[in-house]
């Protein structure tokens, strides 16, 4: 009897140590379980993201990131983040990225098992905005009529010496050359009375040079042109490249100029030393007047830019052709684009210019950032 009991409690030890070692192999400890964050302010370098633990998996969190490459499924092996030990939720500042590449990430979390890696995502770094060359378009508002014209027509002639990044228009008010928008035009911006001057149509200039220096900041607009003739039409195409994208909406204007038109030009200063027309007349006969507008190509104001095109490294094209030019004076003309805000703080505003004469096939000029 006494064996019996004795080998009954040995059978019952077994199975309860048997118990024992199949109820701690049930809850042993497994790798954890995460979820990666979307990445935010992404950069040309950088950007954010982070994970959130959803279980630690039995067993304390002593690591935990984000971990990337330029392939897919990174591992701590790759680039990664160290962001403490826990559970919970964490952010990861990524750095040292290349600009204009598109990386791998995944978050991570490592216990005493392993480690356990989140969902993929990709992130584009954005690439540095492109600069380009500033011209400034000057707008010259005058009249044969304007006695104090000459004035203006002194300054412009004077700045065009120095500074070779000018686009000049003269639009004449009330005489033999006027383009019939030109009043239009000069309304719109609360103007009354002639000379004006109208420097990127933002700024009213009276002939300081010191003044236009700003305007030549580099652009993030670059234009570019190409202008042919065949018998008397003139064709212009002008492309607009964009070192990175506009919120704002944009135009594009297009002028025929003339130059070399002869006409008498009032003259108030006929009297005054100081100035280049002194003793030159009043009127002053047959005054060689420059860069006027005979024609337009687009709206006045100009036409709508299309918004798909107003992105990062997009280029904007369009054609133009004026008919009824005289061969014979070919060498006269000149082409005027530039590109205009047409919403937002801006609006109006002159991002970039350029001018063309036929045979010209200027491109875009970039500038280092």
């Amino acid at each position: 009897m006494k064996t019996s009991l004795t080998f009954l409690s040995a059978i019952l030890l077994f199975g309860l140590v048997n118990a024992t070692t199949s109820c701690s192999k049930d809850s042993a400890s497994v790798i954890p379980t995460i979820a990666t964050t979307s990445a935010s302010d992404v950069a040309t370098s950088a950007a954010t993201s982070g994970g959130t633990i959803i279980s630690d998996g039995g067993a304390p969190i002593i690591a935990r990131g984000v971990c990337w490459s330029t392939n897919p499924n990174p591992t701590i092996s790759d680039n990664k983040t160290n962001d403490g030990s826990g559970p919970g939720t964490f952010t990861s500042t990524i750095t040292g990225l290349a600009s204009g590449v598109t990386y791998y990430l995944r978050s991570y979390a490592t216990n005493s098992v392993g480690t356990a890696y989140g969902n993929q995502i990709t992130v584009a770094t954005l690439v540095p905005p492109v600069k380009f060359e500033k011209n400034v378009l000057m707008e010259q508002y005058t009249g044969t009529w304007c006695g104090y014209c000459p004035r203006a027509i002194a300054q412009i002639d004077n700045l065009m010496l120095t500074d070779k990044k000018i686009v000049h228009i003269s639009l004449h008010l009330s005489d033999e050359m006027t383009f019939n928008l030109n009043s239009s035009l000069f309304q719109s911006f609360g103007f009354t009375g002639v000379p004006t001057v109208h420097a990127d149509r933002s700024v009213t200039w009276s002939g300081n040079i010191s003044a236009i220096t700003p305007l030549h900041a580099s652009s993030n607009a670059g234009l570019a042109i190409n202008v042919s003739s065949s018998g008397s039409t003139i064709t212009t195409t002008v492309r607009v490249k964009f070192g990175n994208s506009f919120s704002e909406s944009l135009k594009l204007s297009v002028y025929l100029l003339e130059d070399g038109i002869v006409a008498n030009q009032s003259n108030y200063y006929n009297s005054d030393p100081a100035s280049p027309y002194y003793q030159k007349g009043s009127p002053i006969p047959n005054l060689v007047h420059k860069n006027v507008i005979t024609k337009i190509g687009t709206d006045m104001f100009g036409d709508a830019i299309p918004t798909a095109s107003v992105v990062q490294g997009g280029v904007y094209s369009k054609t133009v052709s004026f008919t009824g030019i005289n061969t014979a004076k070919l060498a006269n003309f000149r082409i005027a684009a530039f590109v205009t805000y047409s919403s937002g703080s801006n609006a109006k505003k002159v991002l970039n210019c350029i001018v063309g004469s036929v045979g010209d096939n200027t491109d875009f000029v970039q500038v280092a950032n």
